[in-house]
């Protein structure tokens, strides 16, 4: 597809967005700006990796080889190290911690799953996300980063089948868009108050998943709160010759709030 033609799909699009008269006017416009914000980084992607490469710059994940694209989340971010910053101190622990066992549910293109594969290797890696094309994209990249004989690699999770994961000491990464709610309950899954978790936090119909998730947790688990931080361009080398709109864009990944948590079993501490 030529610009051309990928310019006018947008232009499409976005005003297909804005018509959406039934939807409340100020939720047209936040839908706008996801869709011209999600074309100006795609406009970056090509010359930013021309500069980069195809190699994580920095984080915790520095030195993977990465996709030339992502089946969720933000590419360039990804591709600089700076996705999910607030998360770098906790992955960090995790990735000196000896976990037997490295659960990552709603792997997408496998940014987590391969990552820890490659900072844990005597961890075994087990990636799961509903689509399939995730699940190609995260095959393609743990063989392309050595691991692919360590990442298993299926589709949905179900708790049932969390036990199977019970022995030695376990992580759960678990990203389900607010499906978290069905598969983390200790009370039906009792194996999961001896995992250690890093949950994302989603906002359901004005109520955020924790109010849930974390009166489930509070008896068996130390819970830490990790929310969004600023994100300086300054931090970023690739960056440095862009204005300051599109460095803006570069390390922009989402444009709705979220958070994440980090539940630590009890007697696990780091």
């Amino acid at each position: 597809m030529s610009q051309a033609e990928i310019e006018r799909r947008i232009l499409e699009v976005l005003t297909a967005t804005l018509q959406q008269h039934d939807v409340p006017a100020g939720q047209r416009l936040d839908d706008a700006f996801q869709v011209i914000a999600a074309f100006r980084a795609a406009r970056l992607k090509k010359p930013l990796s021309r500069l980069i490469g195809s190699t994580v710059q920095s984080g915790p994940f520095a030195g993977m080889d990465f996709l030339d694209r992502v089946s969720e989340g933000a590419f360039i971010p990804k591709l600089l190290g700076s996705y999910e910053a607030e998360l770098h101190g906790v992955i960090e622990q995790i990735c000196a911690t000896p976990y037997d066992t490295v659960v990552n549910v709603g792997c997408a293109e496998g940014y987590y799953a391969v990552g820890l594969a490659r900072r844990m290797p005597d961890s075994r890696i087990h990636a799961f996300d509903f689509d399939a094309r995730a699940r190609q994209l995260c095959g393609e990249l743990a063989a392309m980063n050595g691991v692919a004989d360590r990442v298993e690699i299926g589709g949905e999770l179900t708790g049932l089948e969390v036990a199977a994961f019970a022995d030695g000491r376990v992580f759960l990464l678990c990203d389900i868009e607010g499906a978290e709610v069905d598969l983390l309950d200790p009370a039906r899954f009792p194996a999961l108050r001896a995992m250690d978790l890093l949950v994302e936090i989603h906002c359901m119909s004005d109520a955020w998943t924790s109010d849930v998730l974390y009166p489930r947790f509070e008896e068996s688990h130390t819970i830490t709160e990790s929310r969004p931080e600023p994100r300086l361009a300054t931090q970023y080398r690739a960056l440095a010759d862009l204005d300051p709109v599109d460095q803006f864009f570069a390390l922009l990944e989402r444009t709705d709030q979220t958070r994440w948590a980090f539940f630590e079993a009890a007697g696990a501490a780091l």
